[in-house]
C-alpha cells in the first residue's frame, strides 16, 4: 500500500511504517499522502525541519501550520483547551475508526514552538484520517502537514503525479499511497472564542458542525 522512494529504501514489507517514522524521527522532510491531499510534513517539534518545508515551499517563514495527531492522547501535548465544544467535535469526527477532516484551533500549550504557530497564541490540530499515516505518528508522535505545493498555487495533489517535480526533488523522502486521496482540504474552525468561526470550509459542512456543537 505505501511505498518509499529514496536511496536503497526497500519499498516493500510491513517494516515501511517503521522505515518512515525513523526518517522523521531524524529530523528528515517528507512527501507523505493524508486523507485529505499530499503533504511536506516533519515532526512537529523540529525547528530546523520545519524551515526546511518553508524552504522548499518557498513559503514564508511565521506562517502557522496544521499539526497532524494519530490519538487523543496526543491532544494534550499540544493544547489544554479541552472545554465541552472542544469534546464534542472530538467525539463526533474525530474518535470514530475513520477520522473526518476536521482542523480546530485551540489556545496552545506553552511548549508548543513558535515557529509552528507563527508567534499566535493557538494551533491547528487536526486527526489524521488515513491509518497509515496515524500509525507513524503513533510511533513519532505529532507532525506538521502542509500541501505538497509551491505557495501561492490553488493546486491540491491527489495523487503523487500531482506533487511539482521541484517539491519531490528537495524533498527528503517520498511516500506513494496506491489509492487517489479525498481531494478536498479540511475544514478549519477556531474554537478559541466564545462562539466558534468557520476559517476554511473544507470538506465539512459548516452548518453540520453547528448543529452538532448547538444540538438543534
Amino acid at each position: 500500500m505505501v511505498k518509499i522512494y529514496m536511496g536503497q529504501i526497500d519499498p516493500s514489507g510491513s517494516s515501511a511504517v517503521e522505515k518512515i517514522s525513523a526518517l522523521l524521527a531524524g529530523s528528515k522532510v517528507g512527501v507523505l499522502p493524508t486523507s485529505t491531499i499530499y503533504g511536506l510534513s516533519c515532526a512537529y517539534d523540529d525547528e530546523d525541519a520545519v524551515k526546511k518545508i518553508c524552504r522548499i515551499k518557498k513559503r514564508k517563514e511565521g506562517t502557522p501550520f496544521i499539526v497532524l495527531i494519530s490519538s487523543i492522547s496526543q491532544f494534550g501535548t499540544l493544547t489544554g483547551q479541552i472545554n465541552d465544544p472542544v469534546k464534542k467535535l472530538i467525539r463526533k469526527y474525530w474518535d470514530t475508526k475513520n477520522p473526518h477532516p476536521l482542523t480546530l484551533i485551540l489556545s496552545k500549550n506553552e511548549s508548543v514552538g513558535d515557529f509552528i504557530t507563527g508567534g499566535r497564541p493557538a494551533i491547528a490540530i487536526r486527526m489524521e484520517g488515513l491509518k497509515a499515516i496515524r500509525d507513524i505518528i503513533d510511533r513519532t508522535g505529532p507532525i506538521v502537514s502542509t500541501s505538497a505545493t509551491l505557495s501561492g498555487t490553488m493546486l491540491q495533489p491527489t495523487t503523487l503525479d500531482e506533487v511539482p517535480l521541484e517539491i519531490k526533488q528537495e524533498a527528503d523522502f517520498v511516500v506513494d499511497y496506491s489509492s487517489n486521496l479525498g481531494g478536498r482540504e479540511s475544514t478549519i474552525v477556531d474554537l478559541t472564542g466564545k462562539k466558534p468561526v468557520l476559517l476554511r470550509q473544507g470538506g465539512l459542512d459548516y452548518e453540520d458542525i453547528l448543529r452538532d456543537l448547538y444540538d438543534y
